[in-house]
């Protein structure tokens, strides 16, 4: 009678074991990539506004909190001003300043 119950329960194990990997694999992981803010203007867009106040090349291009805002960090080489560094607000496109 032992042996019923012991082989009865190896068995439930065995069909239950499978399900629980399956179940546990389908749900998602935390994510290692970091989410970007919601923007209402794309990069290109930031990129042709701060060309508009610098003339220049661009050579970077980030996304920083500056004043509690979300801005994008245009880095444009300019032939005149040297390196500068244009922030443009990623919701409005408005530029909140230069450095």
């Amino acid at each position: 009678m032992k042996r019923m119950i012991h082989w009865g329960l190896l068995a439930s194990l065995l069909l239950v074991a499978p399900a629980v990997v399956v179940v546990q694999a389908q749900q998602p992981g935390p994510s290692k990539e970091r989410a970007p803010p919601a923007a209402k203007i794309t990069e290109e867009q930031a990129k042709k506004i701060a060309l508009e106040r610098i003339p220049g090349k661009v050579t970077d291009v980030a996304i920083e909190k500056k004043g509690g805002k979300n801005v994008y960090v245009i880095e444009i080489q300019s032939p005149e001003q040297g390196e500068k560094d244009v922030f443009v607000d990623i919701e409005t496109g408005k530029i909140i300043g230069t450095d």
